[in-house]
């Protein structure tokens, strides 16, 4: 019987296991690349944008493509189609961003309003269109920028306009608009990357000096100087309600400056401060604790130096005080305009012997009986009587009473006017250094006015010669103009 003799199995059996080996290790690294990418859900809302925060917030910058409530559609199409008609124009062009919340706050005493946000959108655009159709270059893209709510993500939304600041060609940012700690965080931030701000409605004092940073409304301090001087001849016994709120030093801005005025009359300020703080909501508790000490002080006058979401929680509850037969006018500051007394529960207090007069930036009266302190070109635009493509009417049906956008335009004027200045001694290009060398000489001989008045700036960005008016609230009818300052500084 013979025996079968097996012949060694090749080499390349022998070694199967090496490119197996391999095979496995790439399909392990494969996998563990590939299946958390599939898996994971997708960080973009949209070019530019993206979700962040606790909250998932869409924020970012957009051209308008992106659309961040359903009630800015049309605007931010506008916004849009302004952008596409400028980048296939053949013209030098550069970028402003106008950068505020573009999501309205949850709650009754939320201090954004999707009304006012829509007002900014449409101020902003109205000065694009009309810069855009002057013969002057470069033209104007407008890029819209979403920090989220009460600037929670502006980390993420400055870090997009940093990544786009090139190819878009963004030299500067307008809006903010709210005086809180993060946007003076994003106003740093922004500093620090060189690119020029031009806030509108940010009034805050404490808020950073810091190179490129102006503002074309006044600040707090100055709201509160123009009531307190409107008052001197008008109150006698005056008590203050101030916010403590550590996060928003709105309210002790106001405080301070409103004080300071009767310094030297101290009489005339009756009881101590009555405190409440916003940070920790549930203001009506501390308003209704107010009610003794209001009744005992018997003031002509109280001064609010808190945001007017807290002032109309204020005026609910004053109504109910046990010295009905008390008549006691409410003074406090501008953003009191974001809101209609006459959809509030606070209209209550204007049938209770309780009259409200607030601080503002503008009005048609003043436009008419002072036509030397505006633009009187700026000014038609916002006309009723004003027709075509060129008019805020041809935005909005919305009436002027919340300021948010005449001063948004009057941002974007001074945004467009500092970059033509730059254009004039650069050329085509032009740098955001060169912005913020030109926004410099904005002054005396070099100032240029606007629907708001005078937009001249000082040494530390703040506007001088601006006119503050005075308001009073009326249930079922537009606010009253009564008076009018022009500040000094600040």
């Amino acid at each position: 019987m013979s025996t079968l003799i097996q012949p060694p199995p090749p080499s390349y059996r022998k070694w199967w296991w090496v490119p197996a080996t391999f095979v496995v290790v790439a399909l392990v690294v494969g996998a563990a690349i590939w299946v958390p990418t599939f898996f994971r859900e997708d960080n973009s809302c949209g070019p530019g944008v993206v979700y962040s925060g606790p909250d998932r917030e869409c924020v970012g910058v957009t051209d308008g493509s992106h659309v961040f409530a359903t009630e800015l559609r049309d605007i931010e199409q506008r916004i849009l189609d302004e952008n596409r008609r400028v980048e296939t124009s053949g013209d030098p062009y550069v970028s402003v961003v106008t950068m505020s919340p573009m999501t309205a706050g949850e709650g009754d005493e939320s201090i954004v309003t999707m009304a006012g946000i829509r007002h900014r959108l449409e101020g902003a655009h109205l000065a694009q269109l009309a810069e855009n159709r002057a013969a002057a270059t470069p033209k104007i893209k407008l890029l819209v920028a979403h920090p989220g709510n009460l600037f929670g993500e502006w980390e993420t939304t400055v870090g997009k306009i940093e990544e786009r600041r090139e190819a878009d060609h963004i030299v500067a940012v307008t809006g903010i608009a709210f005086s809180v700690q993060d946007a003076g965080r994003a106003v740093e931030r922004l500093s620090a990357l060189q690119i020029p701000v031009i806030g509108s409605t940010l009034t805050a004092d404490d808020l950073p000096v810091v190179r490129g940073f102006y503002r074309v409304s006044p600040t707090a301090a100055g709201h509160a100087r123009a009531a307190a001087e409107y008052l001197a001849t008008d109150a006698d016994r005056i008590m203050v309600v101030r916010d403590d709120n550590p996060t928003d030093h709105y309210g002790r801005a106001l405080d301070a400056a409103f004080r300071a005025r009767f310094a030297e009359q101290p009489q005339r300020i009756v009881g101590r401060v009555a405190p409440y703080d916003s940070e920790v909501g549930n203001v009506a508790t501390a308003f209704r604790g107010m009610l003794p000490n209001i009744c005992r002080n018997t003031p002509d006058t109280i001064y609010f130096a808190g945001r007017a979401a807290h002032a109309l929680s204020f005026l609910t509850v004053l109504a109910e005080r046990t010295c009905p037969e008390l008549q006691i006018q409410v003074v406090t500051g501008d953003d009191m305009a974001y809101y209609n007394l006459a959809d509030s529960p606070a209209r209550i207090a204007l049938e209770n012997r309780v009259s409200v007069l607030y601080t503002g930036l503008v009005h048609e009266e003043a436009w008419r009986l002072r036509p030397d302190l505006f633009n009187q070109v700026a000014v038609a635009r916002f006309a009723d009587e004003c027709a075509g493509d060129l008019c805020y009417r041809a935005l909005s049906a919305d009436p002027l009473d919340d300021f948010a956008a005449v001063m948004e335009h009057d941002a974007v004027l001074t945004a467009v006017h500092a970059i033509r200045q730059a254009a004039d001694y650069a050329g085509t290009v032009v740098t955001p250094g060169q912005v913020i060398q030109t926004l410099k000489g904005l002054h005396e001989a070099a100032q240029i006015s606007g629907a708001s008045g005078m937009l001249s700036f000082d040494e530390q960005g703040l506007p001088t010669g601006k006119p503050i008016l005075i308001l009073k609230a009326n249930v079922g009818e537009r606010p009253e103009y009564v008076g009018l300052s022009v500040t000094s500084s600040g």
